[in-house]
């Protein structure tokens, strides 16, 4: 009985390290957020004691236009809370390249509004 244990696991078709892992997680929360660019990079990186989820617009700057302060808080608590429901992380650090534009978390989101008002006197 062990035996066949072993080789139902070694011939699963699942991946069970924790890169197959995390790379489906991902790939959930991109399902949940679908208004995310498919060019932007989703990863994670320790920060500090925390794991915090890193959405890199370096390859799509485009999208961190829109216009609307309302639309930004919106889709930045969708995918806040998106990332706690998957046990991705409690908080956002929306970058370009090596530079943070902004951080969300489900406590603290005045940054993303500190962000948006400066983005969009930058645009005028």
């Amino acid at each position: 009985m062990g035996m066949e244990v072993i080789m139902t696991f070694k011939n699963s078709p699942l991946k069970c390290t924790s890169t197959d892992l995390e790379l489906e997680v991902i790939k959930r929360f991109r399902d949940l957020a679908p208004l995310l660019a498919p060019e932007c990079q989703v990863y994670r990186e320790v920060s500090g004691r925390s794991i915090v989820l890193c959405l890199d617009f370096a390859a799509c700057p485009q999208d961190l236009k829109m216009d609307i302060k309302q639309e930004w808080q919106e889709f930045a608590e969708l995918l806040v809370h998106s990332a706690h429901y998957l046990g991705l992380a409690n908080s956002l650090v929306f970058k370009q390249g090596d530079r943070i534009l902004a951080w969300m978390s489900l406590n603290q989101v005045q940054y993303f509004s500190e962000f948006f008002d400066k983005n969009h006197q930058d645009k005028t």
